[in-house]
Formats: structure tokens, sequence, C-alpha cells
């Protein structure tokens, strides 16, 4: 989704922008690659600009997170930057408050529990202007990016985002959220249709800041649909054969993925032959390389960097062939 006309003109000129034919589904030199969560813990860099700050402060400063956006594009030579920030900060912006726990994970110190406490949520429509730090951060990534790679934004789904304000955190089983939809199922409702009215123009927002591209994930149930949404990249998770999925969506829409971020603990030279089996799989033209989920923060960044080459150059020897 280009932001024609939203300001967008003010923006360096786009020098590599591989990663967006990709998605129009334009023919391509080579596949380009990114990886989900690449600006993260794995990276030594990464630790030291967070030490100092809790995780949502270093949300809400555009200036960390622009640096924290670009440091893995310094490292490798990756195809596209995703905007760092957290899918919690539209609860943060709705009034719950949430706090990052080191060892844990996102808490809520009071999650939904009753209908009743719907009535503490902010108006959804206040909650693009209260993540005006987010848009200044997309914003400055854009001009400090100078071209470089094209710069991604993401928000969490109504439901990924109902689980954490009813669990109080994550959840595997999310029985809470599910007890809401079965016994609670107008409040359900409720909940999520303000959650899509704080996310819709959240997501105008970035791309009227600077992000260029939408996609969904981790929907293999429902590829078809996602096929037919008008998405024009479809994300797969790592449990999603790469021929069956582009059977299942057809020729119509670009696939993104997958191989099991596990993979990355390997030796570099199985990434190397991993890298190779998915590219065959995959078909060179349609198709943006990446991790069917995020980066684990033991990771060694070699093992990044040898899974961006790999893509990079078994891709270029299958589009000779």
């Amino acid at each position: 989704m280009e932001a024609n006309g939203l300001g967008s003109q003010s923006f360096p000129e786009l020098k590599n922008d591989t990663f967006l034919r990709a998605a129009w589904g334009e023919e391509t030199d080579y596949t380009p690659v990114w990886c989900m969560r690449q600006a993260g813990r794995y990276l030594p860099e990464f630790r030291e600009t967070r030490a100092t700050q809790d995780f949502f402060s270093t949300c809400r400063s555009p200036e960390a997170c622009c640096e924290l956006t670009l440091q893995p594009l310094r490292r490798f030579p990756l195809d596209a930057a995703i905007i760092f920030s957290d899918i919690l900060v539209v609860p943060q912006a709705l009034g719950m408050e949430v706090t990052m726990v080191p060892g844990k994970g996102p808490s809520f110190s009071e999650p939904l529990r009753e209908e009743q406490d719907l009535e503490r949520l902010r108006d959804p429509a206040v909650v693009a202007s209260e993540l005006g730090y987010v848009f200044q951060a997309i914003t400055l990534t854009r001009q400090q990016l100078a071209g470089r790679v094209p710069l991604i934004g993401f928000a969490g789904a109504p439901w990924t985002l109902m689980t954490y304000m009813v669990e109080g955190g994550s959840s595997s089983t999310m029985a809470q959220s599910k007890r809401w939809l079965y016994q609670r199922p107008q409040a359900s409702h409720q909940l999520l249709r303000i959650l899509t009215d704080a996310l819709v123009p959240y997501l105008v927002g970035q791309v009227a800041a600077g992000a260029q591209i939408i996609f969904a994930k981790d929907g293999h149930f429902a590829l078809e649909e996602l096929a037919q949404a008008g998405y024009e990249v479809v994300g797969l998770d790592w449990t999603v054969a790469p021929k069956k999925a582009r059977e299942r969506v057809g020729k119509t829409v670009t696939l993104q993925g997958n191989l099991d971020p596990c993979a990355l603990y390997a030796s570099e030279e199985e990434i190397g032959q991993m890298v190779q089996k998915m590219l065959d799989d995959f078909g060179p033209q349609r198709y943006i390389a990446n991790l069917g989920h995020g980066l684990y923060p033991d990771m060694d960044p070699e093992h990044v960097g040898a899974f961006v080459d790999a893509v990079h150059r078994h891709s270029r020897l299958l589009r000779q062939n």
C-alpha cells in the first residue's frame, strides 16, 4: 500500500525497490529477503541501545526506534526494514497499563475481566493521535534510510490484541479470551469493533507517515480467503508447504516465508541447503524470502547473515538457469 499523495513525495528516492516489486508481482533479478524481528535482542548493539531504557519508553522514542530499525541493515544486505515498535502500543493508547517484565514478557496490571471493563477504554478515535510517536519514528526512519530499502509498518490483529487485553499477557491456550467469545458474544463483538476502529486509522497513519506495505500473517487456515482479500502479500508460517500454498492461492498474490526460525541453529552450510530447497519450492517470482516467524534472542548474527546471503546467491543462480 504505497502512500501516494500522503506526504511521501518528500522522502528520498528508493534505490532498492526489489521487495516492493516482488510484492506487486513484477519480475525481480533476485529474491528479496528480510526477517521478522530482525531488529532484536540477537544483536549485541540492540542490547546495548536498549540496556538503560524501559521497553515501552524505547517504543515512545522515535530516535531510539529509528536506530534499532537501522541496526540490522548495517550488518546484513536486507531488502526491507521493519519499524521497531510493538503491537501492544494500541491497548496502551486505549488506556490500559502494560509493562514488559524481563524474562516473562508483557503484563497488563488490570486485564479486562467483566463486560463493564470495556467502559474503561478510551474512544478508539483518539488512538491514532495517541500513537503519534510511531508515525514520527516511521517518518524519521524513512529519511534516515535515504532510499536504501522500503520500510514496513505493522499492527496486531483485533483478536490478537483482545487475547492480551483479556488474558493479561501472552497465553498458549487463550482460554479466558475464548470464554469471552462463548459467554459474552456481544461484549466480544464490541471489543473487537473498538480495536478495529482503532487499528484502521493507525495503519492508514503508518502509510501516510511513510510505511510501504502491509501483509497478513499466520492465516494458513484461511489462505484462499486471504488471497482474495486484497492483500498483495500473504505471509506463511513454517507449518505450510510452499508448493501446497502456491496451489491454494494461485498466481495472483505474492507469498512470503517460511523457513522454520530454528533452522538458523543449524550450521551455515545446512542453512544454505535449506534455503536452496525453499527457493526451489516457492519459485523465482511473486515471492519474498523470510522466516516462518520471528528471530529468537539467542540466535547467532552470523547465521542470520548466512541466511540472507544464501537467499540472494541461490535466487540469482535460479534465474540464470
